[in-house]
């Protein structure tokens, strides 16, 4: 739908040693991409599965989209329908899969957002969740190891986060 797909689908199906992951990720973007279409700005895997700590028996999977504005109450439901879906596929990932849906202008402060995202995290989705310091160590994270499975490199829509700002957040 008019984005183009940064990472192949056959390169998505053995992005990692982990079929039911790949799977997992392929579905995301397949899904997120048809229910958010232009809107879609990026949508960026992260987390340990990009940094090289995944651990299939407790680590989560990490993915953040990036939107151009808000989303709709109509296409939050789509959004929360698909997360149900793969949960429901998935069970052995079903709370360990999380997603914040982020406005491309939440990206242009180190600090974290005053205005709550749209978040699905331990199987639960979440219209409105507020931002912490992990808003700095996810950005970090993100800049550093994050993998464009659709948009752009995620560097090219943040400045670079320095350590010292880290180091703060923790």
């Amino acid at each position: 739908r008019g984005k183009i797909l940064v990472m192949e689908t056959t390169k998505i199906k053995d992005l990692t040693p982990f079929k039911d992951v790949n799977e997992i990720t392929e579905t995301l973007v397949q899904e997120v991409q048809g229910i958010i279409g232009d809107e879609l700005v990026g949508l960026y895997l992260t987390g340990s599965l990009t940094y090289g700590d995944f651990d299939p028996g407790r680590s989560d999977i990490d993915f953040l989209a990036v939107i151009q504005r808000p989303l709709s109450k109509e296409k939050l439901n789509e959004i929360k329908a698909i997360h149900t879906q793969i949960g429901e596929k998935y069970p052995k990932w079903s709370k360990r899969i999380e997603c914040s849906y982020v406005p491309t202008d939440f990206l242009q402060s180190v600090l974290p957002p005053e205005t709550p995202r749209p978040y699905f995290g331990e199987g639960v989705f979440y219209e409105e969740a507020p931002y912490g310091n992990e808003w700095t160590i996810n950005q970090y994270i993100l800049y550093r190891h994050g993998l464009a499975l659709i948009g752009p490199d995620f560097k090219k829509l943040v400045t670079p986060i320095d350590i010292k700002d880290v180091q703060k957040a923790c």
